[in-house]
């Protein structure tokens, strides 16, 4: 079943100029996809208009049984509110949708934990925790809301590859738990091959896509995977998609 339709797209922001255009692209129910592609492709375009917070020019993005489903994000900069604490961050979903009740409280204690952060982070305020730990609140602050589809755009761009990596492999763990339809921006090409299971490569102006990667490694995924011959093969054959793509 697909979670995620598109068809038809196109989006403009001036009458000249076709940012995305996409035919007819399908996200089944629980997949892994990541986007990558040149900037100004339309990546992030496409998960604003899976969020619902940007429309097509023309076409329609559908969600399957759209009135059950629940939509997080979470951005390249983690946008936590300063004068909060980690746990009030990461409450800030739920209180915009009423009270808060007991047993959402606890569904945020677990949510931090499950991101890994220990118990005396989760009265920290956004200046005393690290790049890495500011994401962790992020990602909890999406979880909370208990979604079926899961946008991440860019979210550990800022980090070094050690802590990516870790974040990379949290994520994934997590992903497997949860069952998330996960849409993942990045430029990052061995961060798509080592959490997807499928590819998307872009090409710019108008964004099209112009590759369709079935990633071939079985989950669950080890770190040991990325130094495997037939995963750097792999990552060579999507960097060669992208290459096709600048030189056009």
């Amino acid at each position: 079943m697909s979670a995620i339709q598109f068809r038809d797209i196109e989006k403009q922001f001036t009458p000249e100029s076709v940012v995305v255009a996409i035919d007819r692209l399908e996200i089944p129910a629980g997949q892994f996809v990541s986007l990558v592609g040149p900037s100004g492709c339309g990546k992030s375009t496409l998960l604003r208009m899976v969020a619902g917070v940007d429309d097509p020019s023309r076409g329609e993005v559908t969600l399957s049984d759209s009135e059950h489903s629940q939509c997080a994000f979470v951005f390249q900069d983690a946008n936590l509110i300063p004068w909060r604490t980690a746990q009030e961050n990461v409450r800030l979903p739920l209180e915009l949708r009423g009270p808060v009740t007991a047993e959402q409280r606890r569904t945020i204690d677990q949510a931090i934990e499950m991101v890994g952060l220990r118990k005396e982070d989760f009265r920290k305020f956004p200046r005393m925790l690290s790049g890495g730990m500011r994401m962790r609140v992020s990602l909890a602050r999406a979880m909370v809301t208990q979604p079926n589809v899961l946008l991440l755009d860019e979210p550990f761009a800022a980090l070094d590859d050690l802590l990516r990596n870790q974040l990379n492999e949290q994520l994934l763990e997590l992903w497997y738990q949860q069952n998330w339809t996960s849409l993942f921006v990045t430029h990052n090409v061995p961060e798509a091959v080592f959490l997807s299971q499928r590819i998307l490569v872009m090409h710019a102006r108008p964004g099209r896509i112009v590759a369709d990667l079935e990633v071939p490694f079985e989950y669950p995924r080890k770190p040991l995977l990325r130094n495997d011959p037939d995963f750097a093969r792999f990552c060579g054959e999507v960097i060669a998609k992208l290459a096709g793509v600048t030189l056009v």
